[in-house]
């Protein structure tokens, strides 16, 4: 028996943190030490620490095939190896943990992650992958979880029929008072099962007299002594038996089996009033357990023996009732079980996400054709076929989502070309108002008379249009046929005076027009420059959406497609799981019907014979 998991869960964000110390150096400035520098692992670890695991797990795998966590490669690389191993891709988590440990010198990290490895794989049954997980370690752990290791490693030894190496295992350990109980009674039920019962009873007696002060040591209390009591039953030591059964709490888990035993052992010693009173105490409990179901035939048998025919005979009767109606719901549960019904009722109350390492099923809903799986259920086969299905289930889930969302991806591209279809006339309008070769041409033809201005010191180029087209008319007058004649005189003395009040008036603001004249000159050119961007720029924009629409719209074709292929394969793997655990439950099942078959036929023989025997006395 292993200590419970729960006391002793380890979470994979303390796994992570662990192993980042070793892999890599830690970060300042950050929550807990450590510095997101990249969006998009800021992103994963958002979804990451709200436990979707699944949504990390996929972001993750895009940001680093597309190179958008180049800060954190490492961290990227392990947090992804945790991801996986929640979803039970331990061999791939383990390459992935073996590379970035192997770059590490801390054997104390490498070791107590691969003691993980071996605890989850041997949670998920797993049992080749965590032996070959417990091999890897190489150092002894601390103390807490050394203890563990043994006992968990010895378990498995246990479980693959390697009880000597259990007992090996487990001789060369020594450790606190709690875990050394369970490497006794896991080291005494190996050796009953090799045969040595002397051997292995000393030790289970050790458990079974050991003082408990939780529920947990009261419970492997219970557990040694029925596995004690049982034994010594086989082996047909029933003075043996009595007192190491009697041991068991009556309200414990253990306490169904433990009556039965009693009575058991009291039988053989003809001491049937003492059955009695475990029998009808077991009787009267949930009849869903074996012990109860064989306690409503022991019962009658025990009358029978003493000669209380009547009692008998009403027993009997009962048990042909309990059992009938028993026998009829199993045969309903059997039927649901083989179409599929009782699989799916299972988890119909289970949220739709992934159970990561250690999800159980917390409860089963209380129904006729449900509640006999409990046992079922007990089987480690069932329970972790249990966990893939649901994990395919809520696959199936993501990937239903992912189709919805490429159809709506599919409508926005419609709406894309719609809208372009609509607006790209309107736009062309717009831009053939603008003649922009024009504006360039005039643009630089104003450059160079500005330039023509520097080089000649042309005041008249720069002056304003007023007064460029006062120094016309007033040069035009030069031109005149009367001009320079006697009856001119005067006009030209005044055209002398108005040409060189307006020339002195143009040179002395030379200086000032030419630079503005060259800062406009230059600024038209810088947005004439932008402009002709922004041209080029729509015309790109405009040449290219049909091809990105195409390109997108190709995209969404093959990644439906690779979603088509994925939720067929998702389908098959989900008939096969659910044919295996279809398959578990109907062999539990029909165990189940079988035996109330054999005790339905026992009690009506034993009824017969009873009503013979009565019938013979009245004669």
């Amino acid at each position: 028996m292993l200590r419970p998991v729960a006391n002793h869960r380890f979470s994979l964000v303390a796994l992570l943190a662990m192993m980042a110390a070793a892999v890599g150096p830690a970060r300042a400035d950050g929550v807990d030490g450590f510095l997101v520098q990249d969006l998009h692992y800021g992103e994963v670890l958002f979804h990451f620490y709200k436990q979707d695991q699944f949504t990390a797990l996929t972001h993750l795998v895009t940001a680093r095939s597309q190179s958008r966590v180049a800060h954190h490669q490492d961290d990227a690389e392990l947090l992804q190896g945790g991801l996986l191993l929640s979803w039970g891709q331990h061999e791939e988590a383990g390459k992935i943990f073996e590379r970035l440990l192997d770059t590490t010198e801390d054997l104390s990290v490498r070791n107590r992650t691969w003691f993980y490895l071996a605890k989850v794989r041997y949670q998920r049954g797993h049992l080749d992958a965590a032996q070959r997980a417990f091999e890897s370690i190489n150092a002894p752990l601390p103390p807490e979880l050394e203890a563990e290791r043994y006992n968990l490693q010895a378990r498995l030894y246990i479980d693959t029929g390697r009880y000597a190496d259990a007992v090996a295992l487990l001789n060369s350990w020594s450790g606190d008072e709690t875990w050394s109980a369970y490497a006794n009674y896991n080291t005494g039920v190996a050796l009953v099962r090799m045969g040595e019962l002397q051997a292995g009873a000393a030790l289970l007696d050790r458990v079974g007299t050991m003082s408990a002060v939780d529920e947990e040591t009261r419970s492997l209390r219970d557990q040694a002594n029925v596995a004690l009591g049982f034994s010594f039953l086989q082996a047909q030591l029933d003075g043996n038996a009595r007192p190491v059964l009697q041991r068991v709490r009556l309200n414990g888990p253990f306490s169904n089996k433990a009556l039965l035993g009693v009575g058991w052992a009291d039988s053989a010693g003809e001491q049937y009033k003492k059955a009695l009173g475990a029998w009808l105490e077991l009787s009267e409990r949930d009849l869903l357990d074996s012990a109860v179901q064989e306690s409503l035939l022991a019962v009658p048998y025990a009358y029978a023996q003493l000669g209380a025919d009547p009692q008998a005979a009403e027993h009997y009767a009962r048990a042909l009732d309990v059992f009938g109606t028993q026998l009829a719901r199993l045969n309903n549960a059997l039927a649901d079980a083989g179409d599929g019904r009782l699989l799916k009722s299972l988890l119909e109350s289970e949220p739709e996400s992934t159970g990561g390492w250690y999800w159980q099923l917390d409860s089963i809903p209380d129904d006729e054709r449900t509640r006999y799986l409990y046992f079922a259920i007990a089987d480690h086969r069932f329970h972790e076929g249990l966990k893939s299905y649901r994990d395919l289930v809520a696959l199936d889930a993501h990937l239903g989502e992912w189709s919805e969302k490429l159809g709506a991806y599919r409508d926005m591209l419609a709406t894309r070309e719609l809208a372009y279809a609509e607006r790209l006339p309107v736009l062309e309008e717009k831009l053939a108002r603008f003649d922009l070769p024009a504006m360039q041409e005039q643009q630089a033809m104003n450059t160079e008379r500005t330039t023509q201005a520097r080089e000649n010191r042309d005041i008249v180029a720069v002056a304003s249009a007023a007064e460029q087209k006062q120094w016309q008319r007033l040069s035009a007058m030069e031109n005149s046929p009367a001009w320079g004649s006697q009856s001119a005189t005067a006009l030209e003395d005044k055209q002398r005076v108005l040409k060189g009040v307006l020339l002195w008036n143009m040179d002395k603001e030379y200086r000032v027009r030419l630079w503005r004249q060259e800062k406009a000159n230059a600024e038209l050119a810088d947005e004439l420059q932008r402009a002709a961007e922004q041209f080029a720029a729509i015309e790109a924009a405009t040449a290219s959406l049909p091809g990105t629409v195409a390109d997108f719209e190709s995209r969404i074709n093959r990644l439906e497609a690779s979603i088509e292929q994925l939720q067929a394969r998702l389908g098959v793997s989900m008939v096969k799981y659910e044919q295996y655990l279809n398959g578990i439950a109907t062999e539990e099942l029909v165990a189940q019907r079988e035996r109330v078959k054999t005790y339905l036929a026992q009690a009506r023989f034993a009824l017969a014979a009873i009503y013979d025997r009565m019938a013979a006395q009245n004669r």
